[in-house]
């Protein structure tokens, strides 16, 4: 490992991590070999792990307050789950006491500069979740998280940060480096009411599955993983006791105007506008007076599509499809 925590990703992990050394962390910037491998990476694979760019101690406050809640949530019937039920993924919402929103976490520096490389130096961030997977011997489909046209580019990066450490054990989630780079709106099943669903057709995941097969990263505490919103991917079981829970913040340039914002109490923003100044990381905020509940939580109304009126008009140029795709 160099002092500068350039490093490569190792087979048992599968996917590229790079370690961020002390010094950079602690001083909120990626170096420059970090931001060249990291680009490189998010580009081909479509997914990263940066690694040591969390306080621990953030992390385990989190989770302490997260985990016990994470069995009652499950027991609710009307409660939110993530995709599909019998995987026992569940959403819940991040809490948005002041005491409880760590900048590393809600706008880390070193994954925004990253992403700025790619995407731009305006960046938004409107969604801000977690899941807990409890466990459980179910899996979900293969999916993508986004069921219209797809452009070509890179317009949506997703941050995951686990709690604790991941692995298959309890319930990493399954990754399919890649396939950002060959997606679009046709590899998606049809619904009932003839709109896309978000998981993938299973004749073509049979096929990647024989070309690129999917990981199950291992990650440490302390870590987070950037991938691209077009990357199949799929919750897997928990085999453990213990929930684990991750967090899921959706980041796009501001162009796009996605129309979701996230919830927070109004008593927060100079804190969220810091982090502006500080990172380039603006916040879609939906502001309210008193407390936002952390336990409830619903992701149905989630828009990961636009607002620009523009872009229904370059659906033409959008990602073209194989005639081998249609018959599938």
């Amino acid at each position: 490992m160099e002092a500068s925590g350039h490093s490569t990703g190792t087979p048992s992990n599968g996917v590229h991590t790079i370690h961020i050394s002390d010094q950079a962390r602690q001083a909120g910037c990626a170096t420059l070999l970090n931001t060249i491998e990291a680009t490189q990476h998010l580009s081909i694979d479509g997914v990263l792990v940066l690694e040591n760019v969390i306080e621990v101690e953030h992390l385990d406050r989190l989770r302490e307050l997260l985990q016990p809640t994470a069995e009652e949530i499950a027991q609710d019937d009307t409660h939110d789950s993530d995709f599909e039920k019998h995987p026992r993924i569940m959403d819940q919402a991040l809490p948005t006491m002041l005491d409880f929103m760590f900048e590393d976490v809600w706008s880390n520096r070193i994954a925004v500069s990253i992403l700025q490389s790619l995407a731009g130096p305006n960046l938004r961030c409107h969604y801000a979740n977690a899941n807990a997977s409890l466990k459980a011997g179910g899996r979900q489909l293969v999916r993508n998280d986004f069921d219209k046209p797809h452009p070509v580019n890179s317009f949506a990066f997703i941050i995951n940060i686990p709690l604790s450490d991941m692995d298959e054990e309890n319930g990493s989630p399954e990754l399919w480096p890649g396939s950002h780079r060959d997606s679009f709106i046709q590899q998606h099943v049809t619904l009932p009411n003839d709109e896309w669903g978000f998981a993938i057709k299973p004749a073509l995941v049979e096929q990647r599955r024989n070309i690129s097969p999917p990981v199950q990263p291992t990650v440490r505490k302390g870590s987070l993983i950037i991938r691209d919103i077009h990357l199949w991917h799929a919750g897997m079981p928990n085999r453990s006791d213990t929930p684990r829970t991750m967090l899921a913040f959706v980041i796009q340039p501001t162009w796009i105007h996605a129309p979701s914002k996230v919830t927070l109490p109004l008593e927060t923003k100079a804190l969220v506008d810091g982090w502006k100044v500080n990172s380039g990381l603006e916040y879609a905020v939906h502001w309210v007076d008193g407390d936002a509940d952390h336990e409830e939580v619903d992701s149905d109304d989630v828009e990961y599509s636009t607002g620009n009126s523009k872009w229904p008009l370059l659906e033409s140029l959008m990602r073209p499809t194989p005639e081998s795709i249609s018959s599938l």
